[in-house]
């Protein structure tokens, strides 16, 4: 039964682990790390109306951490509001709704910490199969925009003069963002998400020069920290999310180690 929760955790962190990775580069690039924060919390909102609805699954968080993030982006593309302020407005909305919406609940309080620092044992096989499915869809999406995402990052203007449907694909951007956020909080939980939007590419950053190294160390760091993590915590019976993030960071101090060697 043990090994059945964790290969199905490990399954689940390694496709949302590489997802995030491949995304973490451009929210780096675009300086715009607080982003995982927002719609890690705008999900929150989402979870609070599956207590008080008696509901499960994930409609109504994906479905409310999208509408969230597409919100920010138009604020940000139409209300000429920076991304940091327009994703800070929608962070303190959401934090406030879903705490709202949960004191109408019976019985929501022995289920925090699960949403906030994530719950290995949670972890069913349905989340495994609609991982899978989100990783492939979401990885061929990349993939494929790989190169547009990278000149939109660096150069907007470039990109609209390149004939790139920039705001399209921003706004797809988020979308798959916000997905994939929703789907690893069961693993890891709204509050160390952030930390798969910010490391890999900061590792990344210490071991390689050019984007492809740069992404792929930061790939290679979030499936370790993966694997370690939830080894760590079997072993140890702590928090698989606090245990995986945990197990990042050292991996990033190495880097950080590696890069002053190397230099």
């Amino acid at each position: 039964m043990i090994w059945d929760i964790l290969f199905r955790a490990l399954v689940v962190g390694v496709c949302i682990s590489i997802l995030l990775s491949l995304i973490s580069y451009f929210v780096v690039v675009r300086k715009m790390t607080f982003a995982g924060v927002g719609i890690a919390h705008s999900a929150f909102g989402g979870i609070a109306l599956n207590f008080l609805l008696g509901f499960a699954g994930y409609l109504l968080p994906i479905t409310f951490s999208v509408l969230a993030s597409l919100l920010i982006a138009f604020m940000y593309k139409k209300g000429k509001m920076s991304e940091d302020s327009a994703i800070d407005v929608i962070f303190v909305f959401s934090m406030a709704f879903g705490v709202f919406v949960l004191s109408l609940s019976d019985g929501y309080s022995t289920n925090m910490l699960g949403i906030l620092f994530g719950n290995i044992l949670s972890v069913t096989r349905y989340d495994m199969v609609l991982s899978i499915s989100v990783f492939v869809v979401g990885f061929l999406f990349i993939l494929y925009y790989f190169s547009h995402f990278q000149i939109m990052s660096y150069n907007e203007e470039l990109a609209y003069i390149s004939g790139i449907k920039v705001d399209r694909l921003y706004y797809l951007f988020w979308v798959v963002l916000s997905v994939v956020i929703v789907l690893s909080i069961k693993l890891i939980g709204i509050i160390l998400v952030n930390a798969f939007l910010v490391l890999p590419t900061l590792v990344g950053l210490n071991l390689s020069k050019g984007y492809k190294g740069i992404v792929a160390f930061g790939v290679l760091s979030s499936i370790l920290s993966i694997a370690a993590g939830i080894s760590v915590a079997y072993y140890m019976d702590t928090p698989a999310g606090a245990t995986i993030v945990l197990a990042f960071v050292v991996i990033w101090l190495f880097s950080i180690a590696y890069n002053k060697i190397r230099i």
